[in-house]
């Protein structure tokens, strides 16, 4: 009897442990939107005036990831944050080595010896609010036309975009954003254009 008594006693605390496990983890978290650019039809596909080896995007460390960053400039101006609802469908740095590439119509699935190799290094992709309702997107990035057998720097530039956002959310700052890379492109594509027409410089240490 006494044996049975302890029986149930203990399957009784069993029991109770398991539903406060079971209590205790926690709720899977709320789903999220996840964002890419969709279709850029504003810069034109076309192969660039100069022959491009290789293209890549080489990202900050704090953009390393898929979160959608935002900074308050007018309350936290060195605070940077992040939108718990929304994110990219990839980090932001491979996003726009894709919309490069295919702006660029390169091919990196068999590189050869020939062309110059176009390094991007991407320091800032964010939305910045100037008040509550004022924002806009953000893009900062360094460019480096490389030789290539040497990798000796060619050519390079810097790139700063800003472009209003439609509204002041997370859904905005992908329109401002998407509106940038589009402008980066155009204005990619065209400083290629002019490094074309320089002589005998960038054009024939691209291999042409």
């Amino acid at each position: 009897m006494v044996r049975k008594l302890l029986s149930r006693t203990l399957m009784a605390a069993i029991c109770a442990f398991a539903l406060g496990a079971c209590g205790s983890v926690p709720r899977a978290a709320p789903g999220y939107s996840v964002h890419d650019f969709g279709p850029l039809g504003a810069a034109p596909a076309r192969p660039p005036a100069l022959p491009i080896r290789n293209t890549e995007v080489v990202s900050a460390p704090w953009l390393a990831s898929t979160s959608m960053h935002y900074r308050l400039m007018y309350a936290q101006p060195t605070r940077r944050q992040v939108f718990v609802e929304s994110r990219w469908a990839a980090q932001p740095g491979q996003l726009l080595e894709l919309a490069v590439k295919r702006t660029l119509k390169a091919n990196d699935s068999t590189p050869t010896a020939s062309g110059c190799r176009l390094r991007v290094e991407l320091d800032e992709f964010a939305q910045v609010f100037a008040s509550e309702r004022e924002s806009s997107g953000v893009i900062e990035a360094r460019v480096f036309l490389l030789a290539p057998r040497s990798d000796q720097l060619v050519a390079s530039r810097s790139f700063s975009l800003a472009r209003p956002a439609p509204s002041a959310n997370a859904a905005g700052g992908v329109a401002a954003l998407r509106e940038d890379v589009e402008q980066f492109n155009r204005e990619l594509l065209g400083w290629l254009d002019v490094l074309a027409t320089e002589g005998a410089g960038p054009r024939g240490r691209c291999g042409t």
